[in-house]
């Protein structure tokens, strides 16, 4: 008898544990989880990233930290559009500041004081997030590298819980638009120091460089098709590309962002990366220290971006 009830009870603990909050759970600690260091502002493709990564299920993303210039005011905007997304869960923090202006989409967040702003640094918040969860946080870099370097330099020792660092930035084979020579891209020259103390670091170290970015323009009709699903996504991502007035944007950091979720529309070039004093990136001679991304699938990659900002009711 008692024999028999122990089994019924172990029974009844089974069922429980399998239950709708344990599938929740497992559901939760599937997600890949994603810290956001950005300088949203500038260029558009931020904004893109953002949204992505705040709509997709199979991403935690666990906050936004911003970089370069006027930290302070790039927070609002990534503020703001977690708002406008239903998504004041994440908490955003300013980064290290320094002397560069913002570009015009600030105008759309310049009152924005929304309480998922918060006042302590970036590079407090990631410390604190990795040694929660140690080889779980991919921090992913889609601006100047100052931010992840303070963090790395400064905490040594926390690099070996990073799961991997996925940046944006360089140029190995190629530069922008058709160029076939590499160039000075933008990201690493903002702070080569900050760049070489990152690829230095002895993280894994994803690489979506210009050789895999510069040609993914985001024409006109892609725009329509985006624009045209009319979530308070979307027209938020019209409204500032409006802003932005660039004429089209190239999606440099989505490609990052695909990555850092697991979507291959690349394949791989395992080197070793040198940042020279002015923002090169250079292959040369020496352990692997980066994972190049390297010919890239252009439409499947465009098509893709759509699809994840498109609600699963209208696909």
């Amino acid at each position: 008898m008692q024999i028999a009830l122990l089994t019924c009870l172990a029974a009844l603990l089974c069922v429980a544990a399998s239950g709708p909050h344990a599938a929740a759970q497992s559901e939760t600690n599937s997600k890949i989880k994603i810290i956001l260091d950005t300088d949203i502002g500038d260029d558009i493709d931020d904004a893109y990233a953002l949204a992505c990564l705040a709509t997709v299920p199979e991403c935690k993303l666990l906050g936004v930290t911003t970089a370069y210039g006027h930290t302070e005011q790039r927070a609002q905007i990534a503020g703001k559009l977690l708002k406008v997304m239903g998504r004041t869960d994440v908490p955003v923090y300013a980064g290290r500041a320094s002397n560069h202006d913002i570009g015009r989409q600030y105008q759309w967040a310049k009152s924005y004081t929304g309480a998922n702003i918060k006042k302590s640094s970036a590079v407090e918040f990631l410390k604190k997030e990795i040694e929660k969860q140690p080889g779980e946080v991919t921090i992913l870099a889609i601006g100047a590298l100052t931010n992840i370097a303070d963090l790395v330099t400064k905490y040594p020792a926390i690099v070996p819980r990073i799961k991997r660092i996925v940046i944006m930035g360089g140029s190995v084979y190629s530069g922008y638009g058709t160029s076939k020579e590499p160039q000075i891209e933008w990201n690493i020259r903002c702070d080569p120091p900050a760049a070489r103390s990152v690829f230095g670091c002895g993280a894994v170290i994803t690489v979506a460089g210009l050789e895999a970015t510069a040609m993914m323009q985001f024409e006109a009709e892609r725009q329509k098709r985006l624009f045209g699903i009319g979530t308070a996504t979307t027209d938020a991502l019209a409204a500032l590309t409006n802003l932005w007035g660039g004429g089209t944007p190239t999606q440099f950091d989505v490609m990052a962002v695909a990555n850092a979720l697991g979507h291959n529309f690349c394949d791989i070039d395992r080197i070793h990366i040198n940042v020279t004093d002015d923002g090169m990136t250079v292959k040369g001679e020496g352990t692997v220290n980066a994972e190049l991304l390297i010919n890239p699938k252009k439409e499947p990659f465009l098509d893709w971006y759509i699809q994840a900002l498109t609600p699963v009711a209208a696909h």
